[in-house]
């Protein structure tokens, strides 16, 4: 299935690493599923939102990604994102779904 792209208009793009997404100003990372991650190391640019657990997964299977592109952000919290237009709030929920493969 392609990556569906976010409303034009909002300043992040979700599981999603294309050309288009690469002009978003913040990016987050829901989960390590290859599907969700398809892209990242060709269109990936800071920050890139995700858990500790989905970082690791994901530089395990991108070595060359640089550690310095993630922000964490842990399962119950809630991150203030500045962002020029109109800043907002983000907090991490536990989905209750494996994190990687």
């Amino acid at each position: 299935m392609p990556p569906i792209e976010m409303p034009k208009g909002l300043p992040f793009s979700v599981d999603t690493w294309t050309p288009s997404s690469n002009r978003k100003k913040h990016h987050f990372l829901t989960h390590a599923h290859k599907d969700h991650s398809q892209g990242i190391s060709t269109h990936a640019s800071f920050p890139i939102y995700a858990t500790s657990i989905t970082k690791a997964l994901t530089l395990n299977y991108y070595p060359h990604l640089n550690e310095s592109l993630f922000v964490d952000i842990e399962i119950g919290q809630s991150i203030a994102v500045d962002d020029s237009l109109e800043g907002f709030t983000v907090t991490a929920f536990d989905a209750n779904h494996c994190p990687g493969n």
